[in-house]
């Protein structure tokens, strides 16, 4: 047979119609493909922010367990109940400056002889870590913000 070296127009319109089918539905099926990987990477992302505020936590622990017992060495006072934080300033830029933690920290509770914290929270951004020495855990919460307003 001889093909023409001309092709008309109604004879190439099964051709563009399944070229553009098959596009479509490869579009499609990646279109698919990455609206369903999206909830799981987000997760899988989370938790991994989870985990470094965790251990972030656990760094702040051991420095302000640090303070306590250099304060109470030392006869100088470690818990403020009124404070902002629980702790006096210089405690609180000292265990800032050896913790390393980019978050803020809350001095809850201290343990009955001062020398240790019983309980604190620390906050790095959309992470709070709670930590409670007896029985000892670390509870970390993820917060989304869904409505702000700001009143006069």
């Amino acid at each position: 047979m001889h093909t023409p070296l001309f092709i008309t127009p109604a004879e190439n319109k099964p051709r563009r119609s399944k070229w553009l089918h098959r596009t479509l539905s490869i579009l499609l099926l990646l279109l698919t493909i990455i609206v369903a990987a999206i909830p799981g990477s987000l997760h899988i992302m989370r938790r991994a922010d989870a985990q470094v505020a965790l251990g972030n936590a656990k760094s702040l622990r051991i420095a302000l367990d640090t303070a306590a017992a250099e304060c109470y060495g030392s006869g100088v006072p470690f818990y403020v109940p009124g404070s902002l934080n629980g702790v006096t300033e210089e405690v609180w830029r000292q265990v800032i400056i050896d913790s390393k933690v980019p978050g803020d920290f809350w001095v809850q509770q201290i343990t009955g002889n001062g020398c240790g914290v019983q309980r604190f929270c620390y906050q790095e951004g959309d992470f709070s870590v709670t930590y409670c020495r007896e029985p000892l855990t670390y509870e970390v919460f993820y917060q989304q913000e869904y409505i702000r307003t700001k009143e006069r």
